[in-house]
C-alpha cells in the first residue's frame, strides 16, 4: 500500500434546511459573540434570511455583520475585516458566501486570534496555534474552501495571489444547504462547478494522491458530470444543487490532502494579473493541462473515464455525454483522450468561455508571457503536478489557451 496522510477535521451538516440549525451549533462551541462575514449581494437578495432567523431564534439577536467582501478578496479587505472583528470582540466567525467570503473569513480569523500583522502568517504552516471557531456556509458549489486548509487572498499591489495554509485554517463546521444556492446565476454555477471538477482531476493525478482522496475524487467527478449542466440551466432543481454542493465539498476534502497542479498554478497567475474568475480560468486551462500531463497520467485519466462510464450502463449516460458502453480493452490513452473531450463537452454545454481572451485577458507580448510563466512556475500548486513543467512549457500553455 502506498504511504499517505489524510485529514478532514471539519464536521459537516448537509441537506435541505440544515441552515436552520446554525444557532444550536454555535451554542455548542460556547460562543456568545459570533461575527457574520458575507457580501452585500447575498444580503440584498435575502439569501441569508434563514441564517439570520436561526440566529435570532437562538437568542443571539442582531449580530455584527461584515459584508464588504469583494468577488476576489484582497489584503486591504481582510485587514478591515480583522479590525472589525476585533472591535466587535467576536469569539466565533461565520462565513456565508462563496470562496472569496470563506477565504476572507479564514484569514481574518488569523488577525482576530493571533498577534501582529496578517502578512506575517502568509505561506504554509506559518503558525501553530488554534484560532477562534469558524463555521463555513458555502453559497456556491466549487471552491471547496469550507473543507480545505488553505485560503487565497489577492495582493493587488504586486498583482499576485497570496496563499495561507495551515491545519488550523480548517473550518470547525461546514453547513451544506442547497437551498442557499438557488439564486446563483448560471455563469457562476458553471464556473464554480468547473472549479470543483478541476480539483477532482488535478487531485487524482497529483503526486500527493492517495486511496482515500481517490475515492472522493472519482465520485465527486461523477456527481459534477451528472448534475452541473442541470444545475446551470435549471437552478431551482434541488437535487442538482445538492449534488454539486456535495461534489464541491468532497473535492475540497481531496485536494487539501493531495495538492492540485499545473492548471491551478496557471489560473492563480492569470487571476492575480488580470482579475479573471478563478473557476472560469481553471475551466479554460483544464483541457490544456490534462493534455500536457498525458504522458505521466493517461492511465489515471483512463480510470476516471471508465468510472464515469460504469456508473451509467444504460441510455441515460447520454445526459452527460458519456458512452453507455464500458470499454474494457487496455487502451488507456484512448480512454484518457475521451475524458479530455468529455471535460470540454461539459464546459461547452454550460456555455463556459473557451479562451483566455474570452475572459478579458489582453493580447500578451512574449516578454509578458515569460513573466507570467515564471510566476506560475513558483506557485505552490506546481510542486504536486505529475509532469515536470519548464518555463517554456508554461509559456506554451498560456499561448495555447489564449
Amino acid at each position: 500500500m502506498r504511504l499517505g496522510v489524510f485529514q478532514s477535521p471539519t464536521k459537516v451538516l448537509f441537506g435541505e434546511g440544515t441552515i436552520s440549525g446554525i444557532g444550536d451549533e454555535i451554542s455548542q462551541f460556547g460562543a456568545s459573540k459570533p461575527l457574520l462575514v458575507t457580501d452585500k449581494v447575498l444580503l440584498e437578495k435575502g439569501v441569508l434570511e434563514p441564517v439570520l432567523r436561526s440566529l435570532d431564534e437562538s437568542g443571539f439577536g442582531k449580530l455584527p455583520i461584515f459584508s464588504d467582501v469583494p468577488p476576489d478578496s484582497d489584503v486591504e479587505c481582510v485587514r478591515q475585516a480583522a479590525a472589525f472583528a476585533r472591535q466587535a470582540k467576536a469569539d466565533l466567525v461565520i462565513a456565508c458566501g462563496g470562496g472569496s467570503v470563506i477565504d476572507t473569513a479564514k484569514v481574518l480569523n488569523i488577525g482576530l486570534s493571533l498577534p501582529g500583522d496578517l502578512l506575517e502568517y502568509e505561506g504554509i504552516n506559518s503558525f501553530s496555534q488554534a484560532l477562534k471557531p469558524l463555521i463555513a456556509v458555502p453559497t456556491t458549489a466549487g471552491t471547496g474552501s469550507e473543507m480545505s486548509a488553505v485560503a487565497m487572498i489577492m495582493d493587488k499591489a504586486n498583482g499576485k495571489k497570496l496563499i495561507f495554509g495551515s491545519r488550523y485554517l480548517y473550518a470547525d463546521l461546514a453547513i451544506l444547504d442547497p437551498n442557499l444556492l438557488c439564486s446563483l446565476p448560471p455563469r457562476l454555477t458553471a464556473g464554480t462547478g468547473m472549479d470543483a471538477l478541476t480539483h477532482c482531476l488535478e487531485a487524482y493525478v497529483s503526486l500527493g494522491a492517495n486511496v482515500i482522496a481517490d475515492a472522493l475524487c472519482l465520485d465527486a467527478m461523477a456527481l459534477i458530470f451528472q448534475n452541473l449542466k442541470l444545475a446551470t440551466t435549471n437552478g431551482d432543481d434541488p437535487e442538482a444543487r445538492a449534488n454539486t454542493l456535495l461534489a464541491s465539498a468532497m473535492a475540497g476534502m481531496a485536494f487539501t490532502n493531495t495538492g492540485v497542479g499545473i492548471v491551478h498554478a496557471l489560473a492563480h497567475t492569470i487571476g492575480g494579473a488580470f482579475g479573471t474568475h478563478h473557476g472560469l480560468t481553471n475551466a479554460v486551462f483544464l483541457p490544456y493541462g490534462m493534455n500536457f500531463n498525458m504522458p505521466s497520467s493517461y492511465e489515471r485519466y483512463a480510470r476516471c473515464w471508465r468510472h464515469l462510464c460504469s456508473l451509467d450502463p444504460g441510455a441515460s449516460g447520454a445526459k452527460y455525454g458519456i458512452s453507455a458502453k464500458l470499454v474494457m480493452e487496455a487502451d488507456f490513452e484512448k480512454d484518457a483522450r475521451s475524458l479530455v473531450k468529455a471535460v470540454s463537452d461539459l464546459a461547452d454545454s454550460c456555455s463556459i468561455p473557451k479562451r483566455l481572451r474570452d475572459l478579458g485577458v489582453p493580447e500578451l507580448a512574449d516578454d509578458k508571457i515569460l513573466e507570467l510563466a515564471a510566476v506560475a512556475g513558483t506557485d505552490p500548486a506546481i510542486m504536486f503536478n505529475p509532469q515536470e513543467a519548464s518555463i517554456e512549457d508554461l509559456s506554451n500553455l498560456i499561448r495555447e489557451a489564449y
